[in-house]
C-alpha cells in the first residue's frame, strides 16, 4: 500500500498511486512524504518500480526492507540516508509475547523527500500522515519537522511501554505483599523478559547512536544548523530510555527478592503454627500413650477404674493450656 503527500508550488496534494507520486516527484516537489506499507514482507511491481527506478535507492538498502534488522543502521550514500529503527506497538498479550510487539521502521531520506517502509500497520504514522494531510503546513513544514516527529514517536514508544510495566509492578507488589502465589512469580518473570527485549533494541540504538550518527546527515544538507538542537534532543531521549530500562530491570530483580521473601515468611508462619500445635499436643500423647498400657497403675487405686479417664482427659487438658500460656508469655504466636 502506498500513499503519499507533497509540496508544488506551494500547494499540497494527497495520492494513493504509484504512477501520479512518480509523474509529480518529476516537477520536482518542495517536500514528499511517501509512506508505504509491505504485505507480506515483499514489494510488489509498484513499489520496486518506485525505490528502484524513480528514487534510484541502492539494492542493499531495498534488500534491508525485506529482512528484519536486529540492529538499527545507518547508511549514507551518494543521494540519500538510509535509516532502520526500532520501536514498540503494543499488542495484546505483550507480556507474554513481546517481540511480537517490537516492529522495525525504514526510513530513506533526501533532498525534500522522506521515505517510510514499514511491514507492520503503525497506527503513530497513520496519525501523522493524517495530520500531515489535514494540516500541511504545519507538520510538512519542513523536512526535520516531519522527521523529528517520526523520531520522537518511535523513541516515546518506549517511554510508553515503560509506563504500562510500572503500572503492571505497583500492582503485582501489592499483591505479592498481601498474598504472594504462584502466578505472581510467573508474571515477574513475563515482565523480567519483556524489559531484557526492551534493553537488547534500546541498548544497541544508543550504542550505535543511530540518531546521534543520522545527524551527519547535515553534511549533505539535509538537516539544517539550526534544527541539529531537535535531534540532539532525540538523542539525550534515547539515553534516558536506557537508563530508565535498567532501573527497571533493577527493579523486577527486587520485585522477586520480595517475592520470595513473602513466600519465605509466609512457609515460616505455616511451620510456626504446625509446630505450635505439634508441641500443644505432645503432652496428651504422652498422657494418652501412658495410660493406654495395659498394666495397673497406682492411680486406679486413688480414683478407682471408672474414674480413672477422667483424670487423664483433665490432666491433657491442663497440660494443653499450660503449654498455650507458656506459649503465650513468651510472645511464640
Amino acid at each position: 500500500m502506498i500513499k503519499a503527500v507533497y509540496s508544488i508550488g506551494g500547494k499540497f496534494t494527497t495520492e494513493y498511486e504509484a504512477s501520479r507520486i512518480s509523474e509529480d516527484y518529476k516537477k520536482k516537489p518542495d517536500i514528499m512524504w511517501i509512506d508505504i506499507h509491505l504485505e507480506n514482507h515483499e514489494l510488489g511491481q509498484e513499489e520496486t518500480l518506485l525505490l528502484s527506478e524513480l528514487f534510484k535507492f541502492h539494492e542493499m538498502s531495498i534488500e534491508d526492507c525485506l529482512f528484519p534488522q536486529y540492529h538499527p543502521k545507518v547508511e549514507e550514500f551518494e543521494n540519500y540516508v538510509f535509516v532502520a529503527v526500532h520501536g514498540i506497538q503494543l499488542k495484546p498479550n505483550y507480556f507474554q509475547e513481546f517481540k511480537d510487539s517490537i516492529y522495525e521502521l525504514n526510513i530513506f531520506v533526501g533532498r525534500g523527500f522522506v521515505i517510510t517502509v514499514h511491514v507492520e500497520e503503525l497506527f503513530f504514522l497513520e496519525t501523522l500522515f493524517e495530520k500531515a494531510r489535514i494540516r500541511p503546513q504545519v507538520e510538512m513544514g519542513s523536512l526535520e519537522n516531519l522527521l523529528y516527529n517520526i523520531f520522537n514517536k518511535v523513541v516515546s514508544s518506549y517511554e510508553f511501554t515503560l509506563e504500562k510495566i510500572d503500572d503492571k509492578m505497583e500492582n503485582l507488589e501489592d499483591d505479592v505483599l498481601e498474598e504472594p502465589e504462584a502466578k505472581n512469580m510467573e508474571e515477574i518473570l513475563n515482565i523480567k523478559k519483556v524489559i531484557f527485549a526492551m534493553r537488547k533494541v534500546a541498548e544497541y540504538q544508543q550504542s550505535a547512536y543511530v540518531y546521534f550518527n543520522f545527524i551527519r546527515a547535515s553534511n549533505n544538507n539535509l538537516i539544517s544548523k539550526e534544527y541539529l538542537v531537535y535531534f540532539r534532543d532525540i538523542c539525550t531521549q534515547c539515553v534516558r530510555v536506557n537508563q530508565s530500562i535498567v532501573m527497571r530491570s533493577q527493579m523486577v530483580v527486587s520485585l522477586l527478592e520480595v517475592y520470595m521473601s513473602s513466600v519465605t515468611l509466609r512457609l515460616t508462619e505455616v511451620m510456626k503454627f504446625l509446630t505450635v500445635i505439634a508441641t500443644v499436643l505432645m503432652p496428651v500423647l504422652i498422657i494418652s500413650g501412658y495410660y493406654g498400657m495395659n498394666m495397673r497403675f497406682p492411680e486406679y487405686s486413688i480414683f478407682g477404674e471408672k474414674n480413672l479417664w477422667v483424670f487423664a482427659i483433665c490432666l491433657m487438658l491442663i497440660s494443653m493450656v499450660v503449654m498455650l500460656v507458656y506459649f503465650k508469655k513468651k510472645k511464640w504466636f
